[in-house]
């Protein structure tokens, strides 16, 4: 006779089957994943032993001491600027960074101007970028290099290659500096010092702008000014020339159905016939490019040209960009008005 007990151990004796079947597949599969993952370690460590000399002891015990950090991946994958441009620029254009723009800037007003003689960037911008980089130098980071491109590199969903290309150099620029890799802190993508290079930028734009013989831009305000001056001149800078411009039509949605990337891939003149309200006193076939970010109020239209491009290159996203425009001219604002 079948009862419901018996029915009910039948039916516990198959829930335990399965759940030990799925436990079973689940371990083997993470035992696969991490046999995966052990053997792209060990590439990339054979790698740095064949490309570039490097002690494979050294290296090996370097990977063994990293750790991969969850906290890493949630900031890679939820960024300050992914938010909407309103929210962004309440983060990032504050009364609290427009007067400390204001002091670093006659702190470091000598270092500046030389700057902008010899690059061509106003020392606003310079004085803006280090301030939403690193609140002028006071924050730079509170995590090791190493565990930001092993956690990256080795186990984030996205761009792999690209971290693993920036452990790459800097495991490259420790050695050139002779600084043991697992000292360096930064940002939570490998970013590095006051003006948050990535290693392959540090190696290719860093300068020595206060006269010690090295770029060091963990230490050293000066160097970090010349450097970020000179990687924006180095991508295209313009000196003198306008940088962006809000713009509106009689119908905007014309406008907003022809907004893409602020990369200048059409002209103003193309803009003018859109129905571009604002005479801004510019050439018809200068190059412009045009995008919509979500405002307090709905859509802001803007109009970029190559400078606003060019800050795009040290982070590519709008929000930054026009956040750090924003800023420096409300710190030189603040200043001239003192």
């Amino acid at each position: 006779m079948i009862t419901n007990q018996t029915i009910n151990s039948k039916k516990l004796s198959f829930l335990c089957i399965l759940a030990l079947g799925l436990s079973t597949v689940f371990v083997a599969r993470a035992h696969e994943a991490h046999q995966t993952q052990d053997a792209v370690i060990v590439e990339f460590i054979q790698k740095m032993v064949e490309k570039h000399q490097f002690s494979q002891e050294k290296l090996t015990v370097l990977m063994d001491n990293a750790k991969k950090k969850d906290g890493i991946l949630n900031a890679f994958d939820k960024p300050a600027t992914s938010k909407p441009w309103s929210f962004f620029k309440k983060l990032y254009v504050t009364e609290w960074r427009e007067k400390e723009g204001v002091k670093f800037w006659e702190k470091h007003a000598q270092t500046l101007i030389r700057a902008e003689d010899q690059f061509g960037i106003p020392q606003e911008i310079i004085t803006a970028l280090i301030g939403i980089e690193t609140n002028y130098g006071t924050y730079t980071g509170e995590f090791r290099i190493v565990d930001a491109f092993y956690t990256l590199g080795f186990y984030g969903k996205r761009r792999n290659k690209y971290f693993l290309k920036e452990f790459e150099e800097f495991l490259i620029l420790a050695r050139e500096n002779n600084i043991a890799p697992n000292s360096i802190k930064g940002s939570f993508a490998g970013a590095i010092g006051i003006a948050q290079f990535m290693p392959s930028s540090y190696r290719e734009y860093a300068i020595d702008f206060d006269g010690d013989g090295k770029a060091d831009l963990e230490n050293s305000v000066a160097d970090a000014i010349g450097s970020a001056s000179n990687y924006l001149k180095r991508h295209g800078w313009k000196r003198g020339e306008p940088i962006v411009f809000p713009v509106s039509a009689d119908n905007d949605q014309v406008l907003s159905e022809m907004a893409g990337k602020s990369k200048p891939n059409r002209t103003y003149g193309e803009l003018k016939q859109a129905g571009v309200k604002q005479d801004l006193g510019l050439n018809d076939d200068l190059a412009v490019g045009l995008f919509k970010l979500e405002g307090d109020e709905g859509v802001e239209l803007w109009m970029s040209l190559k400078n606003f491009y060019v800050i795009t290159r040290y982070n590519p996203s709008n929000n930054y960009a026009l956040a750090m425009v924003q800023l420096a001219e409300k710190i030189k604002a603040l200043r001239n008005a003192d």
